[in-house]
């Protein structure tokens, strides 16, 4: 028995760790997004950007953060809806992932969330949907969809990575 013991513990401490991603959850309209937090480099509060004369309309302008200029960029517009009126759960998220500093508005940011990676399905295969934002899977959480945002295929959509 105590044999049988040793063993589980031995079995339990030498099988390997599950593979993990830590996400930050956000919601935007209606729906629940999550993006890989190695892909934020900063949550900011919104604040007035600066416009940009002839910008297309999802570009609400720059900042400057401490230095570097962030394009500013309204996920709202890029989806066809209205910017909505200003809340204190908005926030800014800015990436990098391109090597230049953006920033995408959302309204309302959630939790971390260290998920397993097998829990992680594919994206729908959808036409190319102007009306949608890019998704790069999707997550069963709480009992609702949770869409990984892919911001690279954003940028890309904008030609923001050019």
């Amino acid at each position: 028995m105590l044999q049988k013991l040793f063993e589980t513990q031995a079995e339990q401490t030498t099988a390997p760790a599950e593979a993990t991603t830590r996400w930050l959850t956000f919601g935007l309209l209606d729906s629940r997004y999550a993006i890989e937090i190695d892909q934020i480099r900063e949550i900011l509060r919104p604040c007035e950007p600066t416009p940009v004369p002839g910008a297309p309309n999802w570009m609400l302008g720059v900042i400057n953060l401490r230095g570097a200029i962030v394009t500013v960029l309204s996920l709202h517009t890029m989806l066809g809806r209205s910017i909505p009126e200003p809340t204190d759960s908005q926030r800014i998220l800015v990436t990098d992932v391109t090597g230049e500093p953006v920033g995408l508005t959302v309204d309302a940011v959630g939790d971390v969330w260290n998920a397993p990676d097998r829990l992680l399905e594919p994206a729908p295969k959808v036409a190319d949907n102007r009306a949608a934002l890019p998704v790069a899977g999707v997550f069963q959480r709480q009992g609702a969809p949770l869409l990984v945002l892919d911001v690279r295929a954003v940028l890309d959509r904008i030609g923001a990575n050019a």
